[in-house]
């Protein structure tokens, strides 16, 4: 009777159990799904912005060549204007300099030159259906430019002027926007405009490409409201959107992302259905194995129920713990080599590491939970959590560690506290910024010594909501490795109830500098087992080594025309990890690009494949280019510049190229070494003005 009473009361018990298991589970899910959606909302905000802004600056960038080539050609026009008929030489260079202009054309006012009569206007564009180029002269009473918007605006502009979207029927037979700089005479009149054209099909495959989700689509039009590029016609039965904009900086345009809200949630609400059947799993598991438990509840003891708990409680406290730790200890890329190792002293353990790349950083922590068993386990896989969702959207290391601080902190009855170390490891620059919150200092290993860093601790997680938190930040030079641990590392124990301390920490780390990660990891590993020899491990030992290994600015292109397409999406990633001004691109890519295609085109033999290597450099307020190949030896400096009044006939191959890189260029440097033509050119950061810069050559 005593164990049927006893049996009832053990079942009622479970049964009141799983109910309460249940309304957690639920309530903790959905919690979890409002938060994560929020999460959602906040890292789509980001990436549209992004996105966005990148797209921006590409356009930018795209119209500003366009700008940078008509720019250079206003001041050649204004230098030939006692003849009228080199013009088609200009607009001409302006096509064939750029393959996103569709024609060009230089306009002059009404009777400018009386014997070319009312209307002057030397045009040259792309043939429709062919590849062939048509020189014309576009004005007349037809085509009467004097009153057309573009040549208005340009003409009255000081900087040069871009027009709405307009159709044109007689030059390059599309819808297009044009942008025109007025030419002055000796005497500082307006006596016309160099234009360019380019077609709207040109701006809207760039926007085309942003694809942030299946049913995203991005828009274009111009703050008059003019449509460049329309949405979808199946826009309107998208459902519900979210909208986010960009106006093009000094281009008079706005690029607009529209984002349907079944794309941005669609992973969740599958996670949300995982989440539902794993939960009614566990539940009806809970209820079976209650089931089996008050069955058999006359066989057991109150002793072996007691170790059968324990015994499940460290199995499920191993699996979360075993299953939270990255799924490879070593990962490597083109900068960085890292490997990490958690060693439980017992079943389970209290420690954790972990990291992953986002957006060319690398995010990591090491913490050490205060407890053992599965009350510490489950913060752990709490704190692991926190750290993954949290790094996936903040950036400081501070705010991360503050957020877990106050989530952890918020319902923490036992008192429960976490020691971490947080940081953020840029990949382009090697600047680590961390946070400490009471852990033991990271080992810093630079140019084969061995130190322990200054971490500046801050509170450890889990006692105070309010604390604040601060970072500091480091740089990491390439070969320098960051070696984080737990304390079960330095009080390691050996029979004689020694520690293996700091000092010997240290001195392993330093012997070991030069080596890898793995390695590093390996032999601090059997450093400890040595020590400690038989003894029974006192402590969970976790490590972590991250290895910084930064790589070049270069780019390989073969000697196709094509692969000029790679060189300006490299000078975009190379401006932004150097911090550099974007309005530097336009004027760099065109020398680059003249130089580079000079190569593509002429450095190899016919029929020959061949490479140029493109390696920039920033450093000492200029930015280096350098352009090598193994073709013919060829010094383009030794060639004869270009005479700006002879026919393109008479003109050397590469001469007005040559002319428009002294243009850009700061200094230029030739030499042939070693089997290779290398070409050297330096762009001074401080502002100077347009003119022929000095030229060097080495044999």
């Amino acid at each position: 009777m005593a164990t049927t009473n006893y049996r009832d009361a053990f079942a009622r018990k479970e049964i009141r159990n799983i109910v309460l298991a249940g309304i957690l589970f639920i309530l903790a899910g959905l919690g979890y799904y409002f938060y994560l959606r929020h999460a959602i909302l906040r890292g789509v905000e980001r990436r549209s912005r992004e996105t966005l802004q990148q797209t921006e600056r590409l356009i930018r960038a795209r119209m500003g060549r366009s700008e940078t080539i008509v720019d250079a050609m206003q001041k050649m026009a204004e230098h030939i204007l006692d003849d009228p008929d080199l013009m088609y030489e200009i607009t001409e260079y302006i096509v064939q300099s750029s393959p996103q202009i569709s024609g060009a054309g230089v306009a002059f006012i009404e009777n400018y030159y009386p014997e070319k009569g009312k209307w002057y206007l030397p045009y040259v564009g792309h043939k429709k259906g062919c590849d062939s180029l048509i020189h014309i002269q576009l004005g007349g009473e037809k085509h009467d430019y004097l009153s057309m918007d573009w040549f208005q605006e340009g003409l009255a502009s000081e900087d040069g002027s871009w027009s709405d979207p307009y159709f044109d029927p007689d030059g390059a037979q599309a819808s297009m926007i044009t942008y025109a700089r007025a030419i002055l005479d000796s005497t500082g009149r307006r006596v016309g405009v160099v234009a360019a054209d380019i077609t709207l099909d040109t701006l809207a495959s760039l926007v085309a490409k942003v694809k942030l989700y299946p049913h995203s689509f991005c828009t274009l039009v111009t703050k008059s409201g003019e449509t460049i590029v329309k949405a979808p016609a199946n826009a309107d039965k998208l459902g519900k959107c979210h909208t986010f904009t960009e106006t093009i900086e000094g281009k008079n345009m706005i690029v607009t992302l529209t984002i349907p809200d079944k794309d941005m949630y669609s992973r969740l609400r599958k996670a949300s259905l995982a989440f539902l059947a794993l939960v009614l799993s566990g539940l009806f598991a809970v209820f079976f194995a209650a089931y089996r438990s008050v069955k058999n509840i006359w066989k057991l003891s109150e002793e072996r129920i007691k170790n059968q708990h324990i015994e499940d409680e460290l199995a499920i406290a191993r699996k979360i713990q075993m299953s939270l730790m990255p799924s490879k200890t070593s990962s490597h890329v083109n900068t960085l080599n890292i490997s990490g190792i958690l060693k439980p002293a017992k079943y389970v353990g209290g420690d954790l590491y972990d990291y992953y790349v986002r957006d060319n950083k690398l995010f990591f922590c090491i913490g050490d939970i205060s407890g053992k068993g599965v009350p510490a386990a489950m913060l752990m896989s709490i704190a692991h959590s926190l750290f993954r969702t949290l790094a996936a959207h903040i950036d400081q290391p501070e705010n991360i560690t503050q957020s877990i601080n106050q989530s952890i902190s918020d319902n923490n009855p036992d008192i429960m506290f976490i020691t971490m170390f947080i940081g953020a490891l840029d990949l382009g620059t090697g600047v680590v910024t961390y946070c400490n919150a009471g852990h033991n200092p990271p080992i810093l290993i630079q140019s084969g010594r061995a130190r322990y860093m200054d971490s500046a601790d801050n509170l450890i997680l889990g006692v105070d909501i309010n604390a604040d938190y601060t970072s500091r930040t480091l740089t990491l030079a390439p070969g320098d490795t960051l070696f984080l641990y737990t304390d079960g590392l330095t009080e390691a124990e050996n029979p004689q109830k020694e520690l293996f301390g700091e000092q010997n920490a240290l001195d392993v780390a330093q012997k070991v500098s030069e080596q890898s990660a793995d390695e590093q990891i390996s032999a601090m590993v059997a450093a400890v087992n040595q020590f400690v020899g038989n003894a029974e491990q006192s402590d969970d030992l976790t490590m972590l080594a991250i290895r910084f290994l930064k790589g070049d600015h270069s780019l390989i292109m073969s000697n196709d025309i094509q692969e000029l397409n790679k060189l300006e999406p490299f000078l975009n990633s190379f401006f932004e990890q150097e911090n550099l001004p974007p309005s530097l691109i336009p004027q760099l890519n065109l020398a680059i690009e003249e130089a580079a295609s000079n190569v593509i085109m002429y450095a190899y033999p016919e029929g020959e494949k061949g490479n140029v290597e493109v390696t920039l450099d920033a450093s000492a307020g200029q930015i280096r280019t350098t352009l090598s190949d193994f073709g013919t030896p060829f010094d383009p400096l030794k060639q004869p510049e270009a005479n700006l009044t002879d026919s393109i006939e008479d003109r050397p191959i590469g001469g007005l190229g040559i002319h428009l890189i002294k243009e850009i260029m700061s200094e230029v440097n030739y030499e042939h070494t070693a089997g290779k033509n290398v070409l050297t050119m330096t762009y001074d950061l401080n502002p100077k003005p347009l003119t022929n810069k000095p030229l060097t050559n080495k044999p």
